[in-house]
């Protein structure tokens, strides 16, 4: 006895058959840099991505990142900076903008609060002279760079910080004179001090020489101390693990490098960043 096999019940039915609601849903599960592909497709596709990033680019989203800018101005990235006139949803200017605040998501962006490397009250010990403190230019402000030190320790803390679930990250770029000459048992130390409900609490993670490796190289790092790339650049964000507020007080962060004595540097600082996640 043979296989009987099915025939489709419509033949010649295709994507652009199905209603428009459906094929709007459609793209909600598609990643943000397929979309300008899907639009070069057709016609009618293309308008179906713009009518498509017109839902997703908000009221709301876009009040978020006017919330945003009121406060980090002065410490934009590059992408950030593209999209700075923005205030209002007429403040658009096509879709190029769209594409950037979705990639930037500004309605993730609950409360941020940034401080400039070259800010007195960040603490840099072992920075080797004051001459360091440099404009960048792709940046228009101030950055740190550590060019040779034997060891190295970086320190903030932000004050009155309300109850929640906090992620502190450090963005930095490695230069084309980096050296980081570690033993295989010679971490960085990364740490985060929280309030918790009776005193203080830190969460401390090392990482090793393969980890400033492929750093180096460009990878992209998982694990409790992971590394995010920017969309434009060479900066990139140094991401500790998330930290759970459960009283007003400050959090503090601290790199420290003080095990390894040798020679190390390379390695420009732009700023820190504590982001409420929830």
């Amino acid at each position: 006895m043979g296989v009987k096999l099915s025939s489709p019940i419509h033949p010649h039915l295709n994507l652009l058959d199905l209603p428009h609601d459906v094929l709007l849903l459609l793209c909600n599960y598609l990643p943000l840099q397929d979309l300008p592909n899907l639009s070069r497709s057709c016609t009618h596709l293309n308008l179906l991505v713009g009518h498509h990033l017109d839902h997703l680019t908000s009221v709301k989203m876009i009040s978020s990142w006017a919330r945003f800018l009121s406060t980090n101005t002065g410490l934009l990235t590059q992408m950030e900076s593209l999209v700075d006139h923005v205030r209002m949803k007429e403040d658009l200017m096509g879709r190029k903008d769209m594409y950037r605040l979705l990639h930037i998501r500004p309605d993730k962006m609950e409360e941020v609060r940034r401080v400039s490397c070259a800010e007195e009250s960040v603490t840099f010990i072992g920075r080797n002279s004051p001459d360091k403190v440099e404009v960048r230019d792709e940046l228009g402000r101030k950055v740190v760079r550590v060019d040779r030190v034997r060891w190295l320790q970086v320190e903030h803390r932000w004050s009155e910080v309300k109850l929640g679930r906090y992620r502190v990250s450090v963005r930095i770029r490695v230069e084309d004179n980096f050296t980081w000459p570690h033993t295989e048992h010679q971490p960085t130390v990364w740490t985060v001090g929280f309030p918790v409900e009776e005193g203080e609490e830190d969460i401390v993670v090392g990482v090793d020489r393969a980890w400033w490796r492929h750093l180096r190289k460009g990878m992209t790092l998982g694990g409790r101390v992971s590394v995010e790339k920017e969309g434009l650049g060479k900066w990139v964000r140094v991401v500790l693990p998330e930290v759970n507020v459960k009283r007003v007080g400050v959090v503090q962060v601290k790199v420290r490098d003080t095990v390894c004595n040798w020679w190390k540097g390379g390695l420009s600082f732009d700023f820190l960043e504590l982001r409420r996640v929830g």
